[in-house]
This record gives C-alpha cells, sequence and structure tokens, in this order.
C-alpha cells in the first residue's frame, strides 16, 4: 500500500511540470562591427609660400611744424582756427607785451635821430671824440632796438611754412603759458605720406626701407615705397619714441593724386618673404602644444605624432623645414 502510494505521487508531480509555460530561449545580442574611422590626409609635397603685410596706412605730412614760444607770459591771442589754412609768415598767436609796441616805435625814432646827429657830424668833419660819441650813441639805440625787437619776436608766432593748422593746444587769454610749450602745429598738406602702425613689433620686422609696396586708395591702384621701417631707426633715449618707431612704418606714394587730406587711408599689401620648393601644409594640420608644434603622420590605419619646425606661415599655410618627408601622409582631421 506504501509502495503504491509513492508510485502515485511521483506520477502526479511528473504530470505537473507538463502543465508549466515553456520558457524562450534568450537571444544573443547581434554583434556590431565597430565604425572605420575615415581619416582626413594630406600627402606631403613641395611648393611655394609666400608672406604679406596687409593694413590701412593713414596720410599724414611729412613736413609737419610744432610752434612754440620761447619765452613764458600770459596768452594775448591765438588768431587761427584748427583745420584753418595758413600762409608762410601769417601771425598765428602772441603773448601779452604791454606797451613794448609802442616802446619800440620810440626806440626806432631814437635809433633814427642818432644816426641823423651822426652823419651830420661827419658831413661838419668834426673832431675825431665827437664824431666817436655821436657813433657811441647811435650804436647804442640800435643795440636797444635789437633787444626791443628779440623781445617781440619771443612773444609772436608766425607761420614758418604754408598749410594747414592741425593742432591748437587749449587755453584761454590771459593763461599762463611756459616757453617751449607747444601751441600750434602747422602741416604741409602738400608733402605727404602714409604712416602704418602695426598691432605687434614682430608684424614688421622684415619690412626694409626700399621695399615696393601696392597702395589702393578711393579704389583705384598706386605704386609706393617703404621709406622707413623700424630696422632703419637709430636707437634713442626716449623711450617713448623708440615703442612708436618698433611697430611704425613711413611709405611714400608714387605720384598722389589730387584731393588726398591729413587722415585720409588707404589699403597696404607688402610683399615679405617667398619660399620656392618648401614643404608646405594647411594650417589646420599643424597643432601645438605648450610651445611644441606637431603633426600627426597616418601610418596604416594608426596615428603617429611627429615634432616639426615651422617656418614662414600665413593665414592658410605654414612651411615646415624639418620633421616631413615627401609622401609622408599628414593627418588633417583632429
Amino acid at each position: 500500500m506504501r509502495r503504491a502510494s509513492m508510485l502515485l505521487l511521483i506520477a502526479f508531480a511528473l504530470s505537473g511540470c507538463s502543465l508549466l509555460p515553456r520558457e524562450d530561449a534568450v537571444l544573443q545580442p547581434p554583434l556590431v562591427e565597430p565604425a572605420q574611422e575615415e581619416l582626413d590626409v594630406v600627402e606631403v609635397g613641395r611648393g611655394s609660400i609666400q608672406t604679406f603685410l596687409k593694413g590701412n596706412a593713414t596720410f599724414e605730412s611729412s613736413n609737419v611744424k610744432a610752434l612754440s614760444f620761447k619765452d613764458g607770459g600770459q596768452l594775448k591771442s591765438v588768431n587761427v582756427t584748427l583745420g584753418q589754412t595758413v600762409k608762410a609768415g601769417e601771425l598765428l598767436g602772441e603773448l601779452e607785451t604791454g606797451d613794448l609796441d609802442l616802446q619800440l616805435g620810440l626806440q626806432r625814432l631814437s635809433l633814427e635821430r642818432a644816426q641823423l646827429l651822426y652823419s651830420q657830424a661827419r658831413f661838419d668833419e668834426a673832431g675825431a671824440t665827437d664824431l666817436r660819441l655821436k657813433e657811441i650813441d647811435m650804436e647804442r639805440e640800435k643795440m636797444s632796438l635789437e633787444a626791443m625787437e628779440s623781445r617781440l619776436s619771443k612773444a609772436q608766432l608766425y607761420a614758418p611754412i604754408s598749410g594747414t593748422v592741425i593742432f591748437i593746444e587749449q587755453l584761454k587769454t590771459g593763461e599762463r603759458v611756459n616757453a617751449y610749450q607747444p601751441i600750434i602745429t602747422v602741416a604741409d598738406s602738400k608733402s605727404m605720406q602714409l604712416t602704418y602702425t602695426a598691432a605687434n613689433a614682430k608684424d614688421v620686422l622684415a619690412v626694409e626701407a626700399g621695399m615696393p609696396v601696392s597702395l589702393k586708395y578711393k579704389g583705384k591702384d598706386y605704386a609706393g615705397k617703404v621709406l622707413q621701417s623700424p630696422s632703419d631707426v637709430p636707437a634713442g633715449a626716449d623711450a617713448s619714441k623708440a615703442e612708436k618707431n618698433a611697430v611704425t612704418i613711413i611709405i611714400g606714394m608714387d605720384n598722389p593724386p589730387a584731393g588726398i587730406q591729413i587722415g585720409h587711408s588707404a589699403e597696404m599689401t607688402i610683399e615679405l618673404q617667398k619660399r620656392e620648393k618648401a614643404i608646405v601644409l594647411p594650417r589646420s594640420a599643424l597643432r601645438s602644444y605648450m610651445g611644441r608644434y606637431y603633426v600627426q603622420v597616418a601610418e596604416g590605419e594608426l596615428r603617429k605624432e611627429v615634432d616639426v619646425e615651422i617656418g614662414l606661415t600665413t593665414p592658410t599655410e605654414v612651411e615646415v623645414v624639418k620633421g616631413l618627408q615627401e609622401g609622408d601622409k599628414v593627418i588633417l582631421n583632429h
């Protein structure tokens, strides 16, 4: 009886397993092949590369005169306005001189009187002593007149050249003026040159006097040449002038057109350096890190970093003077 019950229990257990749902087989994920990176490469070859200096140059006068009084004093008047055209010899400004004009007039009369008395003494064949006394009086009056005229000239500013007033110191009548303080500046608008100021002294290191310059002014092309570059200027004691000269070049225009005014500008292009048969790469191929320049070269499916030494550079190209050979495949994409 016990044996029969055990057999019945086993049969029921086996039949119960058949009533459970069948588990589905676990599906394996499909194998995805990694995408192949497409390298944008350029094969190293030789070509030419040239650097230029381009920018806007400003017209300035090559003949500029800064005027100042030789003695200090109180300002009487400034007789011109900014931008006014003046002629050589025109009175531009004065200091207060009191009644110096009256004294000058009286002194001229005194000199004339002394000259007449001397002439009369000679005509009358006066004695040597009397004639010498008359001569001394005449010379004394002449010296006094010259001293007064010198005082007046130091209190007046006359235009030394014809041109345009480009600067006037902001002063009021009666205000104190120091000796040799710049008061008025006159520029000869017929003597024009172009000035270019670089942002960095390195930009004009290769510029030399005599280099040809291509100019474009009001849509027309003109030729010119470099008159002065930083390398042509001797080192001076004035630090501010030395700093300015280090970034400034002066250009002369051949056959300048009429109508040029101070402050006008012209587009400027100077050919600097050129290399033929040089290894030249796109700038995008060059990489740098902490002063180190390098490129990535493709070797099969691998990238290899190669240190390079560079030469001339332009906004789009770079010369490689060391580190690469013709036929190398340089990777452009980073």
